[in-house]
């Protein structure tokens, strides 16, 4: 979305920075289709994309399964305000369903629906563009989720609190029509039930190098990778899943319909020794105010 530097500016900032005294709604839909080839214990914990930082999902996994084949769709809201010109604040709700196939001593298929979590957070943009690279940085924890049982068909309502933390950092820089962005972030987990049994889901380490490039005014393309370093699952103690490295692969496209509103489309592949993901994810980010 940048003709010139001065497009280049907005359109970055709309994405990462609400202005100041600015209010704008964010709604996402979200796409994933998990395959497992061995019994992981541990929810998937992801993002739509690596710089939508606000909006985190808890992807379920089910206890004893050792194949499995799951479509996650989950719908989010993403209230962002804008305090001064430096700082945002958001609030994040989001609700899931989920259908899974599963293939263990027999074949089966669970779905449900249900609230996934509610998160808040900041961003705080330490230096602007200009000579050299902006920088932001921010957090959000995860305030409440929904705790899953081993099977899906469980209506106990069960929930975890500040369970998660994510700490990220962001930079970027413009050569016109190309804007450069790097981001870092490191997610917290701490011990949590699943079920009768204690989950220590492993903290992750993350480097995404994006591209995003103009077209025109009002369009743009971006492609980029996300590395991600993730520690030990342990149960009960016991390490399920060790460490290990992942990259996935990532290509999307933004459109402003107007002023005030901007959509954007992201492609997301990833291959872990655990599983591999496949998803997209549709943002419509309206200027209220």
């Amino acid at each position: 979305m940048v003709a010139s530097n001065i497009y280049g500016d907005a359109v970055m900032i709309n994405k990462m920075l609400t202005q100041k005294h600015s209010l704008r709604l964010d709604v996402l839909i979200f796409y994933a289709n998990i395959q497992k080839q061995t019994n992981v214990f541990a929810p998937v914990i992801t993002t739509s994309s690596p710089t939508d930082t606000s909006s985190i999902y808890s992807i379920p996994s089910i206890l004893g399964v050792q194949q499995s084949n799951q479509d996650f769709l989950n719908f989010g809201l993403n209230l962002r305000y804008g305090i001064t010109k430096d700082i945002e604040i958001f609030a994040s709700p989001s609700f899931f369903y989920q259908y899974s196939n599963l293939s263990d001593s027999a074949f089966s298929v669970e779905d449900t629906y249900d609230f996934n979590n509610f998160n808040m957070g900041f961003v705080y943009q330490v230096k602007s563009e200009g000579k050299y690279p902006s920088l932001l940085v921010g957090a959000t924890p995860i305030i409440i989720s929904k705790s899953i049982p081993a099977s899906l068909k469980d209506s106990k309502n069960k929930f975890d609190y500040f369970k998660n933390y994510s700490f990220f950092a962001t930079s970027y820089y413009t050569v016109d029509p190309i804007v450069f962005v790097l981001q870092g972030g490191f997610s917290l987990n701490l011990q949590r039930y699943l079920d009768d049994h204690m989950l220590q889901i492993g903290n992750t380490l993350n480097l995404s190098p994006m591209v995003y490039l103009a077209l025109n005014p009002y369009t743009s393309v971006n492609f980029g990778i996300n590395y991600q370093y993730k520690f030990k699952d342990r149960l009960d103690g016991s390490i399920i899943a060790h460490q290990g490295s992942s990259i996935a692969y990532l290509f999307g496209a933004s459109y402003e319909v107007n002023p005030s509103l901007i959509v954007s489309v992201n492609i997301n592949n990833l291959s872990t020794n655990l599983y591999t993901s496949n998803s997209v994810s549709v943002l419509f980010s309206y200027k209220i105010k």
